[in-house]
């Protein structure tokens, strides 16, 4: 009997032999294959000529089909198949006989039985008819099962045991139908058993029992389970009050049927709920409006005091701390309301007790002693004490740039000090007798050139440093660009440093002078500035001389103080201080340049230039392009709290309600009656200084800085700004044009009359005024 599974086969799987023999034969051959198989054939047909074989075309094309053209194994498989291979029959080795077979011939020949080997099953049926078996020849097979010893289950405690003795007792109990007793031992029964007692063996004595011992009862739990506690008590619900009231008579008469209008003079609500109502009292109870505004203000009172009570509970549990420690949290300000102060008016009154105030900014190329220079007017002005000095001096010798010491004053961050390059607008103040000033530091770097647009925006002249023994490396580099920077800005007046005449050869000759002031007046005028406004000061920020103190009438420095004053009191006389009165009453504009953490009290800083109208604490602002408004509230000058701040000052506004999110350097913070419009395109009319395409560019408005194109060139212009020609190609250096800028971000705070400056590639292209804006 063969034993077969049963497979569900798919319909897909079932194939029969004849369609794959029919796709055998259907199996067609490119033209490709073809023209090998007429190639090779004949090769192949000739190898096998020479074995003195043969072999049809077909097999001959399925062995290079199969072979993948190849003549040699297709040969060689060719005549594999035609060659018979004879059959090596290897003698058997006999094998050694085991001691069993040994041990049994040796018992054969003693017994007198010839050790032949055992005859096959079919060999004892040669010759004999299976009809006719001899009686002698007949046998019996009797199968016999070999007798195993009955398996015993070791240990009388076995759970084996138990249930085998449990299974006969069932088996014993349905076959007899009579109870069997229990003759299950306990552990101290089978103790006092016999050794000789078999175990899982009925005893012949069923009568006898065994000695049995009480069970033991199952122990407590100790401690007792803990009684469960009475649930907590509610506490009583405070019984609202019914806000349901009684309709009134107008309800009643418009809800009265018309076939009951009779009864309903005589039936009224009152009667239905069981209580009687005269027409007398009907409007002595409280109105439906009075009941529930009752209600509501019964439930103020409850929430109120609920509340209260948990204040006071807080407070107490926050009277028994031990190590409580102050909140670093800024404390809630109350809000400024403002004084409504004139302060156009007040700024006239006070012209005449007022010193006049100035923003220059320091300009030059890199390594020209801008920072060294300013270090020692601010110490020679007693803005920056000589303790100072010596500590920077010290810190500076450890470094190894003992002659840095100086430029520290101006430098304070880590990374200046290291490279001993100046990075970020540095910004200080000092008085003298005459004048307030604020020192606008700007970097010479190029890479640093955005910051240094920041800086001259926010001036009102600029001083250029020149290296006497480096006027051509200066004039070269950064030198030209910052003059032309600064013109684009806005700055008229320009006063000349030239600085390290104390190591030319020979130190102080006015012929090395007179060589840098004739190269930089050609280069200043050709930019723009006026010569009038121009003026040169020889000096040595390093030592000191000619900065504040002058230097003396005799020896090498005597050509100096004769045709020369210092810088100090050049600086004095290029500070007007004059500030029309129509810009102070013009509308706010305040272009932020830093935004900074002013203190606990004052959370939220910034600082930059009032280009136009005035401030006073308590003022509303509105900054943009973001829109938020936030409130003054304080302001400080030359580090000194005021109450209002005008045009042309450098000052720190402290803000309230708003957000640190919503201000960042470049914004243009403005009254709320009149903001800045945000603007994502504008026409420009621009100097170029580079030849102008079509093209992406970095506009620069202050310390404002976007990315942007120039989208469209419109027309360029004479000198007069008469038109020449209309859509030009490319706008060549010199030349002034009109151009359409269009800004990749969001937009800028921009409006007509703007100073903007295109770059690109690191370089400044072009300069100009916003002449009109767009959306």
């Amino acid at each position: 009997m063969h034993r077969v599974k049963n497979i569900e086969y798919d319909d897909d799987d079932l194939y029969a032999e004849d369609e794959e023999a029919d796709g055998e034969e259907e199996q067609a051959y490119t033209d490709e294959d073809r023209q090998n198989f007429d190639d090779l054939t004949p090769v192949v047909r000739a190898e096998l000529n020479e074995a003195g074989l043969q072999a049809s075309d077909r097999e001959i094309e399925e062995a290079l089909y199969y072979y993948y053209w190849d003549v040699v194994k297709s040969v060689v498989h060719l005549k594999n198949t035609r060659t018979s291979r004879p059959r090596q029959q290897q003698a058997k080795k006999e094998k050694a006989k085991s001691k069993f077979d040994q041990a049994a011939e040796r018992s054969a020949s003693k017994t007198g039985r010839s050790s032949s080997p055992p005859l096959p099953a079919a060999a004892w049926f040669d010759g004999i008819p299976w009809s006719t078996v001899p009686p002698e020849l007949e046998g019996y097979l009797i199968p016999v099962d070999p007798p195993r010893a009955r398996s015993k289950l070791l240990g009388g405690s076995s759970k084996l045991a138990k249930l085998a003795e449990e299974r006969r007792k069932k088996a014993a109990s349905s076959q007899t139908a009579q109870p069997v007793p229990d003759t299950r031992l306990s552990s101290l029964d089978r103790l006092s058993k016999p050794k000789d007692t078999k175990e899982n063996v009925l005893p012949q004595h069923m009568k006898q029992e065994p000695k049995k011992y009480p069970i033991r009862k199952k122990r407590e739990l100790t401690p007792p389970p803990k009684e469960p506690s009475p649930p907590p008590e509610e506490e009583p619900k405070e019984e609202l009050p019914n806000l349901r009231a009684s309709p009134t008579e107008f309800a009643c008469t418009l809800s009265t049927p018309t076939s009951q209008a009779a009864r309903a003079s005589s039936m009224t609500l009152g009667d239905l709920f069981g209580s009687s109502t005269n027409e007398e009292n009907t409007f002595k109870g409280p109105s439906p409006d009075d009941t529930i505004l009752r209600a509501q203000q019964h439930s103020k009172d409850n929430a109120k005091a609920t509340k209260q009570s948990a204040n006071g509970i807080a407070k107490k549990t926050e009277a028994l701390k031990l190590d409580q420690t102050p909140s670093p949290a800024t404390p809630t300000q109350p809000k400024i309301k403002s004084k409504g102060l004139d302060v156009p008016k007040l700024w006239v009154d006070g012209k005449a007790k007022r010193k006049p105030a100035a923003a220059f900014v320091v300009i030059g190329h890199v390594d020209h002693g801008k920072s060294t220079l300013m270090g020692r007017l601010l110490l020679d002005t007693g803005a920056v004490s000589q303790r100072d000095i010596d500590k920077y001096k010290k810190q500076a010798t450890e470094l190894g740039k003992a002659s840095f010491a100086l430029a520290w004053v101006m430098d304070t961050g880590s990374e200046e000090r290291e490279r001993g390059v100046t990075v970020d607008i540095a910004q200080h103040h000092f008085s003298t007798n005459k004048v307030d000033f604020t020192i606008l530091d700007a970097p010479g770097h190029r890479d640093f050139v955005p910051n240094m647009i920041g800086g001259a925006s926010m001036a009102d002249l600029a001083v250029l440093v020149v290296d006497a023994n480096q006027l051509e490396s200066g004039m070269k580099g950064q030198t030209r660009e910052h003059i032309l920077l600064a013109k684009a800005c806005g700055l008229k007046r320009i006063v000349v440093a030239v600085n390290k005449l104390d190591s030319s050869s020979p130190p102080w000759e006015e012929a090395t002078f007179k060589n840098v002031k004739d190269e930089v007046t050609k280069l200043l005028t050709a930019t723009g500035f006026a010569t009038e406004d121009i003026a040169f000061v020889p000096c040595s920020g390093l030592n000191g001389q000619n900065v504040v103190k002058p230097v003396p009438s005799n020896g090498e420095t005597g050509w100096v103080a004769s045709s020369s004053s210092t810088l100090l009191q050049e600086l004095e006389r290029s500070a007007s201080g004059n500030i029309a009165e129509a810009t102070i009453k013009a509308s706010l504009r305040m272009q932020i340049a830093d935004v900074f953490r002013g203190g606990i009290t004052n959370p939220l800083s910034v600082s930059g230039r009032i280009a136009a109208g005035n401030v006073q604490v308590g003022d509303s602002v509105v900054i943009q392009p973001s829109g938020e408004t936030a409130a003054v509230r304080g302001i400080e000058a030359n580090s000194d709290g005021v109450e209002w701040a005008v045009a042309s000052q450098l000052c720190t506004l402290h803000l309230t309600d708003i957000e640190p999110q919503h201000l960042r350097a470049g914004d243009v913070l403005c009254g709320a009656s009149k903001p800045v419009p945000v603007v994502k395109s504008f026409v420009l009319q621009i100097q170029a200084l580079e030849s102008i395409l079509p093209q992406g560019v970095d506009v620069h408005v202050g310390r404002l800085h976007a990315s942007g194109s120039i989208a469209a060139l419109i027309t360029t212009l004479d000198t007069q700004g008469e038109l020449l020609k209309k859509k030009p190609r490319v706008i060549k250096a010199g030349q002034r044009a009109n151009v359409n800028v269009t800004l990749s971000d969001g937009g800028a705070p921009l409006e007509v009359g703007d100073r903007v400056i295109l770059r690109a590639n690191g370089s400044t292209v072009a300069a100009g005024k916003v002449e009109r804006t767009g959306s």
